[in-house]
């Protein structure tokens, strides 16, 4: 064979079988060998003369360190991210991981002899799931190749084993790009990482039929097998707008799409002073009455930043700067750390429908809203900057909680606070057990009544006939 042909076989040498076939030639056609060690030689082999065979083949075609190596990590057991999902994956242990536990989905980065579709760089997404010989079996496919591999589950992943593929968080996002593709999956790590609900509890969606709730909706429908919530729905018609009937019935119809149990209200309210306080207690009061162990409502970053500005702007402290939680049983906000522009992003590519908002931009918050894009104009990442800045308050918040717990037993005396304890705290200590003292009255202080009993006063009104005086060595409310 002339040298040509020996490399246009090379060249054509690509898969394992053929390299397997060509190593099997070599050891039966010593022309052959000596052609194959000859290359080897130029190549810089200084064991070329001991090779023989398919190891002969892969060094003079350059694989015989590739071999070793692989990247996505498969059969490696060590840390990395997800490049689907962006979760940081630990190691494996006892068994190795080669997926993420999160998405089930790998970067097909193989470098593996023979293979045709090795280290391509595109991303595995699982296609198929089936239990074999008592394990689950995954297959993925590469998305840039078409590649297949079949992987084995791994007692960690927290999609349970046997769901579709067509309910695994993510699947559903295909069509959506940037970070909307990957919502379901987040929307999964948030209910997991804050204890949102257990398996089997009940959870109640509050849906009006615009954006957020619509998307929160069809997310949690779309991830139910992994995430285990008996889910249902309701929607309520405040009363105030002509509109609202029809968009309950929206709701309801898209409810009975999902084959989802229904609860509408009409509440009935009248126009007046206080109407946003009025409607937000009667919507609170109409969600538990149902009963559900989780009240699950629509929340998400923009509107935590929302909350901040107000507080901060009506002099907050760090127990309201910490805004919107996750979790405040039984109300949870699976979305809250997500921005409405990623919430329009995923339901625009899913082909969902929805009411606008019918909120009134000259009110507060939407002020407060067109306040925030100048900000955002002004200092990019300025929504995720409050929300940060809210998550980090909110720790503070709870450590200082937790220290007027400690001086708890020698500060509560029957009637009220010991004053002579209540002196030696710190004055955030201070002010913090004077509000808990009113607050498990029914009482709402105001911050300047707060200050006036840090500055020295012996007695502070508070409103309704209520007062909060210092007698005989206690704080007591009078």
């Amino acid at each position: 064979m002339d040298r040509p042909a020996l490399l246009d076989l090379l060249a054509r040498t690509r898969s394992r079988g053929q390299v397997k076939a060509l190593g099997a030639s070599a050891l039966a056609d010593k022309t052959l060998a000596e052609a194959l060690r000859s290359l080897a030689v130029e190549q810089g082999a200084e064991d070329a003369q001991e090779l023989e065979g398919k190891a002969l083949v892969r060094r003079v075609l350059d694989r015989q360190a590739q071999a070793q190596v692989r990247r996505n990590p498969i059969h490696r057991d060590e840390a990395f991210t997800c490049a689907w999902c962006g979760a940081a994956v630990d190691p494996g242990g006892a068994r190795v991981r080669d997926h993420c536990p999160w998405c089930l989905r790998s970067r097909h980065v193989d470098v593996v002899p023979g293979d045709r579709a090795a280290d391509c760089g595109g991303l595995l997404h699982p296609v198929s799931m089936s239990l074999e010989g008592g394990e689950v079996v995954l297959v993925q496919r590469c998305a840039r190749c078409v590649h297949q591999v079949r992987v084995r589950a791994h007692p960690q992943d927290r999609v349970p084993p046997g769901l579709d593929p067509a309910d695994l968080p993510g699947e559903g996002a295909m069509r959506a790009s940037g970070r909307a593709r990957t919502l379901p999956t987040r929307l999964i790590e948030v209910i997991a990482r804050h204890g949102l609900w257990q398996a089997g509890d009940r959870v109640l969606v509050a849906v009006s039929g615009g954006l957020d709730s619509t998307v929160l909706l069809e997310l949690l429908w779309r991830t139910r097998a992994a995430h285990g919530a008996q889910l249902e729905v309701m929607s309520l018609d405040h009363g105030l707008r002509p509109e609202a009937a029809a968009e309950v019935a929206a709701v309801a119809a898209h409810a009975a799409r999902l084959d989802l149990p229904m609860h509408t209200l009409r509440l009935d309210l009248s126009a007046g002073p206080g109407l946003a306080e009025r409607a937000r207690e009667a919507r609170r009061q109409a969600l538990r009455a149902v009963g559900a162990d989780r009240i699950a409502t629509a929340h998400h970053q923009d509107d935590q930043a929302e909350t901040v500005l107000q507080r901060l702007l009506a002099g907050g402290g760090s127990a309201g700067l910490q805004g919107i939680r996750p979790l405040d049983p039984p109300w949870c906000r699976p979305l809250v750390e997500e921005r409405r522009s990623v919430l329009r992003a995923w339901a625009e590519a899913e082909g969902l429908s929805w009411v606008e908002d019918p909120s009134n931009p000259g009110s507060e918050r939407g002020r407060l809203r067109s306040l925030l894009d100048g900000l955002g104009q002004l200092r990019a990442g300025a929504t995720a900057g409050l929300a940060r800045s809210a998550g980090l308050l909110a720790r503070d918040d709870a450590f200082l909680n937790d220290c007027l717990e400690a001086a708890d037993p020698d500060l509560q005396v029957e009637g009220g606070l010991s004053a002579a304890v209540w002196s030696t705290l710190h004055p955030a200590l201070q002010a913090r057990a004077l509000r808990r003292l009113c607050e498990a009255a029914g009482l709402v202080p105001r911050a300047d009544t707060i200050d006036a009993v840090l500055r020295g006063a012996r007695q502070v009104e508070l409103g309704g006939g209520r007062a909060l005086r210092i007698e005989g060595g206690v704080l007591r409310l009078v």
